[in-house]
């Protein structure tokens, strides 16, 4: 016999201690308190990871560009902002849907002090559209600011703008 007694309240209590005794789901629980925190700690290490390579292969794409713009071959070739956006995608892997989430801005200027960086966002805390962005590759001797922006989706939730930027002097082409 098990010792607990037929009546209501000794049964209840019995069924406590036993189930206090039992180990048998222990692990099962543990399992998960462990498993949410350990995802969310691995996928943040993903993004991390991912947001890192998206940028660095950004800021090549970029510099890579921008030497068209430093040895005059843009202005030469005559490119328009799209067929820039178009030399810029074509050096990238990683950025998924570059020619639609990719926003150029060139600027030019006699001096680096004339030259100010661009604004990204529009009043919403959005990426502003193409129209919104300078092209102006400038002529020889000029200083020019070639930035790019790139709305990156993230892995759960939401986007963030990866930025590069690569100041040069064009050659006196």
């Amino acid at each position: 016999m098990s010792g607990c007694s037929n009546s209501f309240g000794n049964r209840a209590a019995c069924g406590v201690r036993q189930l206090r005794r039992d180990r048998r789901g222990a692990t099962l629980v543990e399992f998960s308190l462990i498993a949410f925190p350990s995802l969310i700690l691995l996928l943040g290490t993903f993004e991390i990871g991912f947001i890192y390579w998206a940028n660095q292969e950004l800021e090549n794409a970029t510099r890579d560009a921008a030497r068209l713009v430093r040895t005059g071959e843009a202005q030469a070739r005559n490119l328009n902002q799209a067929q820039f956006k178009s030399e810029v995608c074509s050096r990238t892997a990683i950025l998924v849907g570059c020619g639609s989430r990719l926003r150029l801005d060139i600027r030019s200027a006699p001096s680096f002090d004339a030259i100010t960086p661009p604004e990204p966002n529009d009043g919403s805390g959005g990426l502003k559209s193409d129209g919104e962005f300078s092209y102006a590759p400038g002529v020889g001797n000029d200083v020019v600011l070639v930035s790019a922006f790139f709305d990156w989706k993230l892995l759960l939730s939401g986007t963030t703008i990866i930025r590069a930027a690569t100041p040069a002097r064009n050659e006196p082409f």
